[in-house]
């Protein structure tokens, strides 16, 4: 085998490997669209967070859309929906504010910051900031681009606009102790077409893949045999050679 059919089936190998890769992308996330959505939001599960300070936040949620309003609507990144309740019985408040004005308000207080998130497994790390109690409940604050509160299940949703922003989560009277039981979720209507590209894309790469690993490996025909020379006598313009007698016509010789 040539090292240029050797190369050949090794980018075919490589290409079908990276059409499984977008296969499974889409896969998955087909599956997401699926089996995770509620009232149209795609959910996370519901997961402890909790801090002895007086406050949790999460900080440095950056959208910047450069002016592209049609990103930022119903049909594709729409919504944000926050739901949480207090395993304690406590008035809870979540709210959504401009990351400076936030900073303001937990500027002198004792909070913690989710620094890492992950769901699957569920796993957070918080930083803790010191300071403490804030000056006033988060209820009397007027800088909240969405907010909830009260006893119970309590869901935020809020429409998705470009800037720095928090969340924050507290006792709605500003008390120590902060928990809840919270999840996430995102109307996010474009992932199903995103999930249909990728099985698409993945099904073309692999076969234009595999029709090169096939072609490359495959033996060529034997060349053609070349006529044998003609033997003596039997060519062209020859005497054929005489024919025997006929014994059987032959006159038995006298006795």
């Amino acid at each position: 085998m040539s090292a240029g059919r050797v190369i050949l089936i090794v980018l075919g190998s490589i290409g079908v490997l990276f059409g499984l890769a977008l296969m499974a992308g889409g896969g998955f996330l087909l599956w997401a669209d699926r089996t995770q959505r509620e009232d149209g939001y795609l959910t996370t599960p519901s997961e402890r967070f909790a801090t002895p300070t007086y406050a949790l936040t999460r900080t440095r949620l950056e959208l910047d859309t450069n002016g592209e309003g049609w990103v930022l609507n119903e049909s594709w990144f729409g919504k944000v929906r926050i739901r949480g309740e207090s395993p304690a019985g406590k008035t809870l408040f979540i709210g959504i504010g401009p990351q400076g004005e936030v900073a303001k308000y937990l500027g002198s207080v004792a909070h913690a910051n989710v620094q890492d998130l992950d769901f699957d497994p569920f796993r957070v790390a918080y930083l803790p900031v010191t300071g403490g109690a804030p000056q006033a409940p988060p209820t009397e604050e007027s800088f909240w681009a969405a907010s909830a509160s009260g006893v119970g299940t309590q869901t935020l949703t809020w429409k998705v606009r470009d800037g720095d922003w928090s969340v924050v989560l507290m006792n709605a009277d500003g008390s120590r102790g902060v928990a809840a039981d919270v999840d996430l979720g995102a109307k996010l209507s474009f992932l199903l077409w995103v999930a249909i590209g990728l099985l698409i894309g993945g099904v073309l790469v692999v076969g234009g893949s595999t029709a090169l690993i096939v072609l490359a490996a495959r033996t060529p025909p034997p060349p053609p045999t070349s006529p044998a020379p003609p033997t003596a006598g039997s060519g062209p313009g020859s005497t054929p050679a005489p024919e025997p007698p006929d014994r059987s016509t032959e006159e038995p010789p006298p006795s």
